[in-house]
């Protein structure tokens, strides 16, 4: 009598070894890491300097490391930058003591100019560092003007540059991982993994670059109030689909995720099951013992190719 405890243990222990659960991550959409952008592109006056500039990125392609400024690939003759002194290849580091650390930032920096008149610009050439002034001009123009930056993916919110080209808080997704730690529309983001964010285009660039679904991240944060506080929120993940379930020898379920696909077994004995069924699409295949086996599916008709000697 007392072996029959063990015996009911020993039972139990193999079947729970004999059991197969397994989940794995929902397939993300094709868009996942899409941007969308609103954009403005009314009549209105601007501050020209008269430079085209890009990201000043890494020589290493998979380092996520940004160089300070950015860089100008295009000086226009006659404008404020070219009697500046300022030549294709020189970093732009500051606009009248602002960072421009990324293409946005400066754009935005420009918009904020309501009249004509001296701005100090911070560049480097080689590896000297001068400083100097730019009469800058006002004009009108309707180049398209971003409005804010859309992020339907990891953080599923809307973010534009505030006025000293910081990104903004527009729109909170009810979805959106931001809500759980208190962001609010209007809060700045102030730091980003411990630097500076960038402007709002930039920021999410970083974003989608260096987290993944699940991730977390550190922000530093500025509420309209003018109060800041230090968040860690965790990316938006679409989570987990069981994948596979089972119990050696009573039954067996699989499916594949992104494919319309699954098999079930009932009594997977070691050469054959008492039944399976396995699906593919619209077809199915249907087994009992091996012996007795049926299909179900789509008839499709197919069109006869064409006899050569008719083809002439």
């Amino acid at each position: 009598m007392s072996s029959t405890p063990t015996i009911l243990v020993a039972i139990l222990l193999a079947a729970c070894s004999s059991c197969a659960f397994h989940s794995e991550p929902l397939p993300l959409p094709s868009t996942f890491y899409a941007m969308e952008t609103a954009f403005d592109d009314s009549s209105r006056e601007e501050a020209f300097l008269g430079l085209e500039v890009e990201l000043n990125a890494s020589e290493d392609m998979f380092s996520l490391d940004v160089p300070p400024g950015v860089r100008v690939i295009a000086v226009e003759d006659p404008s404020p930058a070219a009697e500046a002194g300022l030549a294709v290849g020189d970093i732009l580091l500051k606009f009248d003591g602002r960072a421009t650390d990324d293409p946005q930032r400066l754009t935005k920096l420009l918009e904020g100019v309501s009249e004509a008149g001296p701005v100090e610009l911070k560049f480097q050439r080689g590896s000297k560092v001068m400083s100097v002034a730019a009469d800058l001009a006002m004009r009108s123009t309707s180049t398209a003007r971003y409005l804010y930056h859309v992020d339907r993916g990891l953080l599923r919110a809307a973010f534009r540059d505030n006025a000293e080209g910081l990104p903004e808080v527009v729109e909170l997704d009810s979805e959106s991982p931001l809500l759980d730690s208190g962001l609010q529309a209007g809060d700045v983001i102030l730091r980003f993994q411990g630097e500076d964010p960038g402007s709002a285009d930039e920021f999410l660039r970083r974003v989608r670059l260096s987290v993944q679904p699940g991730d977390s991240m550190q922000l530093d944060v500025r509420s309209a109030r003018g109060g800041q506080r230090s968040l860690e929120v965790e990316a938006w993940s679409p989570g987990s689909v069981m994948t596979e379930a089972g119990i050696w020898p009573v039954f067996n379920w699989t499916r594949e995720i992104g494919e319309d696909r699954g098999e079930f077994a009932i009594g997977t004995l070691l050469i054959t099951d008492l039944f399976r069924y396995r699906r593919d699409g619209n077809e199915g295949y249907y087994s009992i013992l091996s012996l007795i086996t049926w299909e179900t599916g789509e008839l499709i008709l197919e069109e006869a190719p064409t006899p050569p000697e008719l083809n002439q």
